[in-house]
């Protein structure tokens, strides 16, 4: 199910900003669309997190396919800009039920012996579609045009309503064990577990961001120097091919980074500067740069999700935190760096934007490890 929702969603995602333009977008517009969009997710999908620790999880689940069947139609019949504008925020809200329930129903059926492994086949499956999707989607657009891309991409999601009820018995609810928190994930594991969550739900939160700028403001380049969406499909389905083979060697050796923030840290970096590089490189260099963006991004993903289910309980509730600054960053991120292509009228000010947005979560997220990691005085000790 990850496989053919994430599939459908950036079969879309593939066609959207490419439909804005064909309607007069600008990048200020092309950000605009994905800050409501994934604005509206961000809003929703704590909610809907914190509901599936309450009702059967993937009846939730359910009710995103016929909300994305409804804004790929709304997408579709769209002839005027300001259409999108109404349809991006139901396209997003109606994947605001989906991900936590799914997230969290993967981590109840794991066990804890086998979190990390389920997790990581989670992640195969969701990254693939992905991949799929941009590789096909850019094909679809450059040879049959946007709608084709819609309509497949609806058709998808209905296919996924009518497999969802059947794909369990019953759905799950979060553990009954609530007594303990977190179990040890790996022979490294560190018992700062918490400060760890936040700090991989800050990184994931703003490389997504990058990665909705690059899918949103990246098309807009690609028309600049003359290329077709085939070659927009094939950057950013090469990146996430790479990311799915980043979750496949995380997975492998899980002590080897688990409780470490090194390579976290050193993932956002390489990101922040192949980013700065990408608005001016060749389609040559362009392609070498999905290697590196996928394993970043990778990293990041892995990290955050791993650590967000590594608990007894409340893990709805966690995977809408997770999926929530997911969803913030993607939000903000390509809007600020339309607003900056519109004030500076230059292609590579969302990239600039990207780039600081990676530095300044680097500096908070050391701030949040650094308050993690101070010792806990307890009232009446000696000083």
């Amino acid at each position: 199910m990850a496989f053919l929702a994430d599939f459908q969603l950036y079969l879309i995602y593939t066609a959207l900003p490419f439909k804005a333009l064909q309607l007069g977008a600008g990048p200020f517009e092309l950000g605009t669309v994905a800050a409501l969009s994934t604005g509206a997710y961000a809003v929703s999908v704590g909610v809907f997190g914190r509901l599936s620790d309450r009702l059967p999880r993937l009846h939730l689940a359910r009710l995103s396919c016929l909300g994305f069947i409804v804004a790929c139609i709304g997408f579709t019949l769209a002839r005027h800009l300001e259409t999108l504008f109404w349809f991006a925020p139901f396209a997003g809200g109606s994947m605001a039920p989906f991900w936590p329930s799914v997230q969290a129903s993967v981590a109840d059926h794991a066990g804890r012996s086998r979190l990390e492994r389920q997790l990581g086949r989670f992640n195969l499956s969701w990254s693939s579609g992905k991949s799929m999707g941009f590789l096909l989607g850019g094909a679809l657009v450059a040879g049959w045009g946007t709608a084709a891309t819609f309509t497949l991409g609806s058709t998808v999601a209905f296919v996924i309503f009518l497999l969802l009820p059947h794909s369990t018995a019953r759905a799950s609810h979060a553990s009954a064990d609530v007594h303990a928190d977190v179990e040890p994930l790996a022979p490294g594991y560190d018992p700062r577990a918490g400060t760890f969550r936040r700090v991989a739900w800050i990184a994931n939160g703003i490389t997504f961001g990058v990665s909705a700028t690059l899918n949103h403001h990246y098309p807009r380049l690609v028309q600049e120097f003359g290329w077709s969406a085939e070659t927009f499909g094939v950057f950013l389905g090469g990146t996430y091919v790479v990311q799915t083979l980043t979750f496949a060697l995380l997975m492998l050796r899980p002590e080897r980074w688990c409780f470490r923030r090194s390579l976290l840290y050193g993932a956002q970096a390489l990101l922040l500067v192949t980013v700065l590089a990408l608005p001016f490189a060749d389609r040559s260099r362009v392609l070498v740069s999905a290697l590196v963006i996928g394993a970043c991004l990778g990293t990041c993903y892995y990290s955050s999700i791993v650590y967000s289910m590594h608990t007894s309980s409340r893990r709805g509730r966690n995977a809408g935190v997770h999926e929530g600054l997911l969803g913030l960053g993607s939000m903000l991120i390509p809007f600020l760096g339309g607003v900056g292509a519109r004030q500076l009228d230059a292609l590579w000010a969302p990239y600039a934007v990207a780039a600081a947005a990676l530095a300044c979560g680097l500096f908070v997220q050391e701030v949040v490890f650094w308050a993690g990691s101070r010792p806990v005085r307890v009232a009446g000790s000696a000083r």
